[in-house]
């Protein structure tokens, strides 16, 4: 399970735990909050805080054919 966690270099919100949830730690942060320390596997950004595809053959996101119209293959939700 993956989970947001503050970086101490920048002290932006990152992410931590396995690295099969990645893309839905990064949806829950605001634009412009991610840390960019550290790799975010399976989130494409086109920019600081903009996710423009998040499927396309990361970790745990699916089939990574490149395609992007795979589906996560699982999800983690916080409530």
């Amino acid at each position: 399970m993956c989970y947001e966690v503050k970086c101490s270099s920048c002290g932006k919100t990152g992410w931590g735990g396995c690295g099969r949830h990645v893309p839905s730690v990064y949806n829950r942060i605001p634009e412009g909050q991610h840390c960019q320390c550290k790799d975010w596997p399976g989130v494409k950004t086109t920019g600081e805080g903009t996710v423009s595809d998040g499927v396309d053959g990361g970790i745990g996101t699916g089939t990574g054919t490149g395609t992007g119209d795979s589906k996560p293959a699982s999800s983690c939700n916080i409530l």
